[in-house]
């Protein structure tokens, strides 16, 4: 038994003695570098030294430059290289490595042995200070002037110098964002990277023209026609502005006259008649008032209308029933000759008024309303295949059989300017007359052709006219009828049946 005891006993001594040597050894190993269990910035550093350890941080943690974007959008790029930008951990994992006892390296598997050191960071600031100095954004005021330029969306500032860039100041804060590895710096976010600057008064005129213009240029309205959207916005306002080019045509129109808003002017959120000469000026070739409030054309914002009904009418919708794309063609069912399908004028005045308001709070969306006279008819039970079309907006009679179109010639329709406007509407041919006269309450008017459409109007031929179509209807047109070259009507009479459909639109 003692033999045995003391046989164990000797075995413990030694493996206590061989451990002992064991955890010595490793203690002189960890002398002059990380001892075990040691992370620093998620590198792992037993046994390395501070030289090993630092190359493996520097390339963990590699730093490649700085973008600093200006208020204007305007950016600069600043590489580390170029900023003499150099990064060292040697002093901060030396004096970590002084709280590290090598001997003590066991009690560290029971220790919290994950750290971090900051790095020694050096920039070169005469690099940093040369490179910002060359940025465009410093460029004086005076070398470049604000201006208002025209796109295709409406008017634009360019170069707005409301305040500057500070240099010193931005330096400073960029080289403080390099030595903290900021990447990229918004320097709007800085106040006192910038400065305010005095400008002249003919820059502050610009500045508010502008300011007055784009309040304007915000509102907007989204007008649903079909299926379609037809959008009024900054584009659209921005060419009913008159500039120096549209004054002297704007002199010319008279208020009152039967063109809704012609002769009348939105100023400062007044419906107003056009200044004197005497009493408009002209900022960067926009026309003003003596306020400096620019000059809107209610005129022009009613051309936008007739261009959307235009292109909306009952022309592009018979285009998509010949295309077999839809039945339903709309068209203005008036016997006074008011052309358009839609309720220009109730349009235009919404618009009018919301400008005058200077209503911008947010983009309206409406529907592009309907003539009270518009009527929706099926074509294809009220045309078929076999009619004849009348566009009094073109001055054009087309004349189609099964689908097909036979015949096509200029007309002269009524005159609209006497209020003898060709009545429009969906009708059919009721009588054919040959060598006729035609008698009204001021004329008496021999025709060779006569196709009766609806009441006292008819298809005829006026000898008494040597030329057809073009907007001869607005000044010289007829007293309701369809007027037609000799030999264009005697075609058509010979061929067009009593009951033949007749659709008639402007």
């Amino acid at each position: 038994m003692k033999k045995v005891l003391k046989g164990t006993l000797i075995g413990t001594g030694i493996v206590v003695l061989l451990v002992a040597a064991f955890y010595c050894v490793f203690g002189m190993y960890y002398q002059g570098g990380f001892p075990c269990f040691t992370w620093v910035n998620g590198v792992y550093c037993t046994g390395k030294t501070v030289a090993m350890v630092n190359q493996e941080l520097i390339k963990k943690e590699p730093y490649t430059g700085i973008a600093l974007i200006d208020k204007s959008g305007a950016s600069l790029y600043i590489s580390a290289e170029d900023a003499g930008y150099s990064k060292d951990y040697t002093y901060a994992l030396t004096d970590f490595l002084k709280t590290r006892n090598p001997m003590a390296w066991g009690l560290y598997a029971f220790d919290d042995t994950v750290y971090h050191v900051e790095p020694t960071i050096v920039i070169d600031g005469d690099k940093v200070n040369k490179l910002i100095s060359q940025w465009e954004i410093f460029e004086e005021p005076n070398d470049v002037p604000c201006r208002i330029s025209k796109t295709a969306d409406g008017y634009v500032l360019e170069n707005p110098t409301v305040t500057v860039p500070v240099e010193e100041k931005i330096a400073e804060r960029v080289s403080s964002a390099i030595q903290s590895g900021v990447t990229v710096i918004d320097l709007a976010s800085y106040d006192d990277c910038y400065k305010d600057v005095n400008l002249s008064s003919g820059e502050k005129k610009k500045m508010d023209l502008f300011a007055k213009i784009n309040s304007l240029q915000k509102m907007s309205v989204t007008y649903t026609v079909g299926d379609d959207e037809v959008v009024f916005g900054s584009g659209d306002i921005s060419n009913a502005i008159l500039t120096k080019d549209d004054y002297e045509k704007a002199l010319e129109e008279k208020p009152g006259s039967k063109v809704l808003g012609a002769g009348r002017y939105i100023i400062a959120g007044q419906e107003a008649e056009l200044p004197s000469e005497d009493e408009v000026n002209f900022l960067e070739d926009i026309a003003v008032d003596q306020g400096g409030n620019p000059i809107v054309s209610e005129k022009k914002i009613y051309a936008f209308f007739e261009d959307v009904a235009e292109k909306y009418g009952t022309k592009n919708l018979m285009d998509m029933y010949r295309k077999g794309l839809s039945n339903t063609v709309i068209v203005n069912d008036s016997s006074k000759g008011n052309g358009s399908i839609f309720d220009i004028n109730s349009e235009f005045e919404h618009l009018r008024d919301k400008l005058m308001d200077g209503d911008d709070s947010a983009p309206e969306k409406r529907e592009f309303a309907l003539s009270d006279t518009a009527t929706s008819i099926d074509a294809k039970k009220s045309l078929g295949d076999t009619y004849i079309e009348i566009n009094m907006g073109d001055q054009e009679l087309r004349y189609y059989v099964d689908g097909k179109l036979d015949m096509a010639f200029p007309i002269v329709t009524g005159n609209i300017n006497r209020g003898r406007g060709t009545p429009a509407g969906v009708y059919n041919i009721y009588n054919k007359r040959y060598h006729t006269y035609l008698r009204g309450a001021d004329y008496v008017s021999y025709v060779n052709y006569w196709l009766g459409v609806h009441k006292g109007i008819g298809i005829h031929d006026a000898l008494w006219r040597n030329k057809f179509g073009e907007e001869i209807y607005k000044s010289d047109g007829s007293h309701g009828c369809i007027n037609c070259p000799l030999d264009s009507i005697e075609t058509l009479w010979n061929t067009a049946e009593i009951g033949t459909p007749v659709i008639l639109y402007y």
